[in-house]
């Protein structure tokens, strides 16, 4: 019944639902044997059984092990991949879709950080293991899926029609997930491991997020008549697009298309603030650095 189970999940089922419950199925099925046969390469235990798993980041590269945990590490991180999947197979145009995305992300999310918190360092075994169960590897992921969670909340309150404030502090947490992400691919092992596309996507999402920030306060401050700040947080967002637009190179047409349209937008109010400036309100601008942090 388990090598009938292991068979099904190799294989690619039609709903991605379905491979999901295959995936909660299997784990619990792992958890009840590791309670009861002892599976290692060591002598006394049940060492006939190995368990073979591909990198999913590196598809060449290929690790087995005596080792339930090695299993239990890969069952849990396709687990977090199906559950992106049927996130980003969400309509997101609508409510449900918003909700349905946002709980998959989350639940992602979860998944990535019980893999780093509790199998992968019983699974990592050097060069016998893959690198995507790595801790490092977990770590990043869970970060990549709250962030993409915390674009969700960020659409919404935009739909909503939510005040600017708390439209700037939801966008400015989307940006710091995407910056934690960003520092953990710069470092070993990930650095050597993930495609350089992975990279500019996420320092793109970063710099996208932390100029919508500084856009969304502009706004609030517009309408508090604080021209010189306004000014300031628009020349703050326009500097982060312009230079992570040079710095995007391999990421996808949408993302740079999106960071050029906010690009529009900064530039339109930081001319229509600075002439207002000039005529009417005569303010000072403020240093970047001297600006309080979002």
């Amino acid at each position: 019944m388990v090598h009938k189970i292991r068979e099904d999940v190799e294989k690619a089922l039609n709903s991605l639902e379905a491979r999901r419950d295959l995936l909660q199925r299997y784990y619990r099925v792992l958890c009840v044997i590791e309670s009861r046969f002892p599976i290692s390469s060591e002598k006394e235990h049940v060492n006939a059984i190995t368990f073979t798993w591909n990198d999913a980041f590196k598809p060449g590269k290929k690790a087995t092990q005596h080792n339930i945990h090695y299993e239990k590490a890969s069952i849990m991180f396709n687990l977090g991949a199906i559950q992106s999947q049927i996130a980003l197979g969400a309509n997101r145009s609508t409510l449900d879709g918003i909700k349905q995305a946002c709980n998959c992300f989350q639940a992602a999310a979860g998944a990535f950080a019980f893999l780093r918190d509790n199998i992968s360092m019983k699974a990592f075994n050097g060069n016998n293991s893959t690198i995507d169960i790595s801790v490092e590897c977990a770590g990043m992921l869970e970060r990549l899926m709250l962030a993409q969670a915390q674009e969700c909340f960020f659409e919404k309150a935009i739909s909503d029609g939510k005040q600017h404030l708390l439209c700037s502090k939801l966008a400015r947490q989307v940006g710091l997930y995407y910056e934690e992400a960003q520092a953990a691919l710069a470092l070993h092992p990930l650095n050597q491991h993930i495609d350089r596309s992975w990279v500019a996507h996420v320092q793109l999402k970063a710099a996208q997020y932390h100029g919508e920030a500084c856009y969304r306060m502009s706004l609030e401050l517009h309408e508090r008549e604080e021209i010189g700040e306004e000014i300031a947080r628009l020349s703050v967002a326009n500097n982060l697009l312009a230079m992570a637009k040079k710095a995007g190179r391999g990421a996808g047409s949408h993302l740079l298309d999106a960071i050029s349209k906010l690009e529009a937008k900064v530039n339109y109010n930081l001319e229509q603030a600075k002439r207002e400036n000039d005529r009417v309100y005569l303010m000072r601008v403020p240093h970047a650095k001297s600006l309080t942090p979002l």
